[in-house]
C-alpha cells in the first residue's frame, strides 16, 4: 500500500526532474543563441577582410585588426558553446565550470578591447591619415598598392587623401565618369577625400560591430549565470546522491 508520504516524496521528485529539465533547456537555450551570435562574428568578420582587401592592402603593415579579432572571438564564441551544450546535455560539472571560467575570460577580454579602441580613437584616425599618404606615395612602385587604391577610390567614390590635387597625376579610379582623358578634367574628380569617407565609414561600421558585440556580451553574461547556477544544481545532487 503506498502511504502519502511516499507520494509526496514521489511527487516532490517529479517536480524536481521538472524544474532541473526546464533549467537545462533554458541553459542550452541560451548558448545555441551564444553560438549563434559567434557564428554571426565570424561571418561579420569575414565580409570586412575580404570586401574590403584592397582597403587592408593601403595600409600596409598596420591592417585593420577589426575583421581578423571578429573572426577571433566569433569563433572562440561557438567552440564555447559547444562545450557548454555538452556540459549541459551530460551533466557534466567539469564541463559546465570550464565553460564559465573561459566565457569570463573571454569577456574581460572583449571589454578591455573595446576600452582600449575607444580609448585610442584619436590616434588611430592620424596613424589612418599617415598610412594613406604612404600607400599614395607607392601608387606607382607596386602592383598591389595601385589595385588597392584604384579599388578604394572605385568603391568609396573618393579621390585622394584629402582631395584630388594629393595627386600629381589623378588616376582614371578618380574620374566620376570614367571618359578618355577623364583625369585632367577636374569637374569630373570625386571632389571627397578618402580619409573624409573612411572616417565616415568606420564610425559606421564601429557601430554596427559594437551594437551587436553588444548583444553578443549579453548573451555570454547570462550565459555565465546558467552555467554557475547549472554547475551549482549538478553538484548539490551529487552532494544528496551520495551523502
Amino acid at each position: 500500500m503506498i502511504t502519502n508520504s511516499k507520494l509526496t516524496i514521489y511527487h516532490r521528485s517529479q517536480v524536481k526532474n521538472e524544474n532541473e529539465s526546464l533549467r537545462n533547456n533554458r541553459f542550452k537555450l541560451k548558448v545555441i543563441k551564444l553560438s549563434v551570435g559567434g557564428l554571426g562574428l565570424v561571418i561579420a568578420g569575414a565580409v570586412l577582410q575580404f570586401k574590403y582587401t584592397g582597403l587592408l592592402d593601403i595600409l600596409g603593415d598596420e591592417r585593420l585588426a577589426t575583421p581578423i579579432l571578429l573572426l577571433a572571438a566569433g569563433a572562440l564564441c561557438s567552440l564555447l558553446g559547444f562545450l557548454g551544450c555538452c556540459g549541459a546535455i551530460r551533466e557534466n560539472y567539469c564541463l559546465t565550470v570550464s565553460f564559465a571560467v573561459l566565457l569570463t575570460l573571454v569577456l574581460t577580454i572583449e571589454t578591455a578591447i573595446a576600452i582600449a579602441a575607444y580609448a585610442l580613437q584619436e590616434p588611430l584616425q592620424a596613424s589612418l591619415s599617415q598610412q594613406l599618404t604612404l600607400g599614395l606615395q607607392r601608387y606607382n612602385r607596386s602592383a598591389g598598392v595601385r589595385m588597392a587604391w584604384d579599388q578604394t577610390q572605385k568603391q568609396f567614390a573618393c579621390c585622394g587623401v584629402h582631395n584630388f590635387t594629393d595627386w600629381n597625376t589623378p588616376p582614371d579610379s578618380c574620374c566620376i565618369q570614367v571618359l578618355p582623358g577623364c583625369r585632367l578634367i577636374h569637374q569630373n574628380l570625386q571632389p571627397s577625400g578618402c580619409m573624409e569617407r573612411l572616417e565616415h565609414w568606420l564610425i559606421l561600421n564601429a557601430a554596427m560591430v559594437g551594437g551587436f558585440s553588444a548583444i553578443v556580451g549579453s548573451l555570454q553574461v547570462i550565459g555565465i549565470c546558467f552555467a554557475c547556477c547549472l554547475s551549482k544544481s549538478i553538484l548539490k545532487d551529487f552532494h544528496d546522491s551520495y551523502y
